[in-house]
Formats: structure tokens, sequence, C-alpha cells
């Protein structure tokens, strides 16, 4: 399917009209190369590979801190210690868990090794926050500040879109 001959102007020509005769200037448009063609890829795109990208800080590791410290300050006044220490080793064995993730990945990609001290300071603060939160305040603030704190990160994500 052509599209039919067009008048300078960009319009058709009225019916009856014989068609207008190409120009030389339309010519020599048909026989040059278009420019887009000297932005052809080389390689599809679904052969390119996506390159990792890192991730933009530790919010993940404060996130995961503070709901530990929600979830175990607002639980231990109506558990044992004992349940409350099996909570603390296994926050560490996941903390410990997500530094060496983020140490394969580092090596995996060749991306340079971030700090640390970061894992040890979510993993050591947050026990020790637990433990000075129940102690000065009890389970019931905790809890009823936790509450307080999701509905202002709820309020926030739903402005956020």
């Amino acid at each position: 399917m052509s599209n039919p001959p067009q008048y300078p102007g960009g319009h058709l020509p009225p019916e009856g009209e014989p068609d207008p005769e190409p120009t030389d200037d339309h010519r020599k448009q048909d026989h040059t190369p278009l420019d887009t063609e000297r932005f052809r890829r080389t390689t599809p795109a679904r052969l390119r590979p996506i390159p990792a990208r890192r991730s933009g800080g530790y919010w993940r590791l404060l996130a995961g801190a503070t709901t530990y410290v929600m979830v175990v300050g607002g639980m231990a006044d109506y558990a044992d210690a004992g349940a409350r220490g099996a909570a603390h080793v296994l926050f560490w064995s996941l903390i410990v868990l997500a530094m060496l993730v983020t140490a394969s990945r580092e090596r995996k990609h060749g991306w340079e090794s971030r700090p640390r001290w970061p894992y040890a300071v979510a993993a050591l603060g947050g026990a020790a926050l637990v433990e000075v939160l129940v102690l000065l305040v009890g389970s019931p603030v905790i809890i009823t500040g936790s509450l307080i704190l999701l509905g202002f990160v709820a309020f926030v994500l739903m402005l956020a879109g």
C-alpha cells in the first residue's frame, strides 16, 4: 500500500486532477539514507545483558531492625525470657545472613565493598533497644508506639501512591 502523491503543502490533490509527477527533490529524498539508519541497533535488545544495580542504602536493614524492636518489644511482657532470647538469636542470624548475601553479591558483580558496621549496629542495637524499652516503658507502651509508627508509615506510603 503506497501513499498517494501530495502537493507541496502536504495535502492531497482534489478529485479528478492528475497526480503530480515526482520532482527531483522527491527522487533525491528517496535515494538518500535515512537519519535513523545511523542509530540502528547492532545487537537485539533481548540479547543485551542488564547490569545489576546496587541497592540504594541500608533501608531494608533499618526497616527490619525497627520491625524486630516493635514485635519483640511488644511481646516481651507476654512471653518468657527464653522466647525473647530465641528471638534475639534468630534476629542475629538473619542479620549475619543478610551481610553474607550482600558480600556475595558484591563479589559476584564486582562492586566495591561497603562497610559492614551497619549490620553489627543493627544486630546489637536492635537487641539492646528492645531490652531497654521493655525495662523503661513496658510492652503496652511499645505496642501503642508501634501502632502509631505503622500508621504514620502507612499514611506516608499512601501519599506517595
